[in-house]
């Protein structure tokens, strides 16, 4: 039995799995989280205008690629999308939100600087918040990066 439960134990830590890598501007990594395949992470600021939150939705795509999947926001204004990026992109109004989905827009070099006033930018993924002013000095450069990693890595 012991032998079972080992090799169970070394077949899972021996799989390999996505994982998102945050730097500072200055290569150190800072953070990092384990995504499943299809599932999405958010970060999440108040815009600087409307004062109002903005959800950027992202997800990695099988080639190692962040992709912009959505945004969600609740105004319209100055730096706001007011219309579909692409043709693809489907804009609708539920419950008093602005969605715009199906944005498919790889996006090869995310980098977000940590808000100095009002943005408090927030990573979103499970039932995990992580603030941005938590990995850098604000207004310094959230860098993301992907790779993919066998679990015994990760320790």
């Amino acid at each position: 039995m012991v032998f079972f439960a080992t090799a169970l134990l070394l077949i899972y830590l021996c799989q390999t799995v996505t994982v998102v890598l945050l730097f500072d501007e200055t290569g150190i990594e800072r953070y990092r989280f384990v995504l499943a395949a299809d599932e999405r992470f958010t970060v999440r600021f108040l815009h600087s205008w409307a004062r109002s939150p903005v959800d950027e939705v992202y997800q990695i795509d099988a080639g190692n690629n962040i992709v912009l999947k959505e945004t969600v926001y609740e105004d319209f204004g100055a730096g706001l999308p007011h219309e579909p990026e692409n043709p693809e992109s489907l804009m609708s109004v539920e419950n008093g939100k602005i969605y715009i989905r199906n944005i498919n827009r790889i996006v090869p070099d995310l980098q977000i600087r940590a808000g100095r006033f009002v943005a408090d930018h927030k990573l979103l993924y499970r039932d995990k918040r992580v603030a941005f002013s938590d990995i850098v000095t604000r207004g310094k450069a959230v860098i993301f990066k992907v790779q993919n990693m066998k679990r015994y890595a990760l320790f």
